[in-house]
């Protein structure tokens, strides 16, 4: 039995909480989409020791001409899914233009979240058509947000994942990417990979207090006041994650999973993506902040 502070629980939508309870009845999982509120991913954003956003947002600048020049002008939509606060968004659409891109779908299951990003993209870019997707793509897909952004766009999606190895770590959601994509369609992805001797630099951006707050909110939906002290982080190599996990000082047999992104070897990361019928375009690495970029289809 969950063990709800119902205070806190009051701004999660029905579907949130059962998602919620399932999980920690089945899992011991605290889902992080239930968790994050504008608040939080805004200090994680603004936070200078959070280093992933900077390696990830590296990477995206060092490859973004050579995606835009794989297009060659083509009239193109964009899916983003897990915007966040959508600072990749200005680069994105420079390097294509907005000429080229008819629509710019900006995906998340935070409303204050795109509402925001949907304001920012309007004051740099008022031509720029955008459509909106408030969904749990890790319950309903996205079959529906690529299928209606064609609706009336161009006949190319491209589903970008940026700095999201949270989402990707999500078997059935990489899946379900590639059942979405038709002819002619594309997947582009930037990760943070495993590289040996990394590990304490790699967990390091995932026990920062910006990140304990958000995570520790998670921890008081369920009852509990947690301090620091009580996250722990590990990268589990067989099955290629980051976990961080909570376990109460005052009851160690307590052990509750609230993060879990993945982090392959490229080696592993292009094993994974084969196996799931993925057609690499290119990928590139970036070794000094062990980091890549990808582009896929069909």
């Amino acid at each position: 039995m969950v063990n709800l502070n119902k205070s806190l629980t009051k701004r999660l939508s029905k579907e949130q909480l059962d998602v919620l309870v399932r999980s920690i009845e089945e899992k011991n999982e605290i889902p992080i989409r239930v968790v994050y509120t504008q608040e939080y991913w805004d200090k994680i954003a603004m936070d200078n020791d959070y280093k992933l956003a900077n390696r990830e947002l590296s990477a995206l600048k060092s490859i973004i001409k050579k995606l835009a020049i794989q297009f060659n002008g083509k009239k193109i939509n964009i899916i983003h899914l897990g915007v966040g606060n959508g600072v990749e968004i200005p680069i994105i659409i420079d390097a294509f233009s907005e000429k080229n891109i008819v629509n710019y779908s900006i995906v998340d299951v935070n409303p204050a979240t795109l509402a925001i990003t949907e304001k920012r993209i309007a004051e740099k870019f008022p031509n720029q058509k955008v459509r909106k997707f408030l969904q749990d793509i890790e319950t309903y897909g996205i079959n529906n947000i690529c299928e209606e952004t064609k609706e009336d766009g161009a006949e190319i999606n491209i589903i970008f994942l940026i700095a999201n190895g949270v989402l990707f770590s999500n078997d059935k959601l990489v899946t379900e990417i590639y059942r979405s994509l038709n002819e002619g369609d594309y997947f582009f992805l930037t990760l943070e990979l495993y590289q040996n001797g990394k590990d304490k630099e790699i967990i390091k951006s995932y026990l920062i207090p910006s990140v304990l707050d958000l995570l520790a909110n998670g921890i008081k939906l369920i009852g509990y006041d947690p301090n620091y002290k009580e996250f722990t982080a590990e990268i589990n190599k067989d099955e290629n994650l980051l976990k961080v996990y909570y376990s109460p000082t005052a009851d160690r047999s307590k052990k509750f999973l609230v993060l879990h992104s993945y982090k392959p070897t490229l080696e592993k990361l292009n094993k994974r993506m084969e196996s799931l019928n993925f057609k690499n375009i290119f990928i590139e690495e970036y070794q000094e902040i062990h980091t890549c970029a990808a582009l896929y289809n069909k």
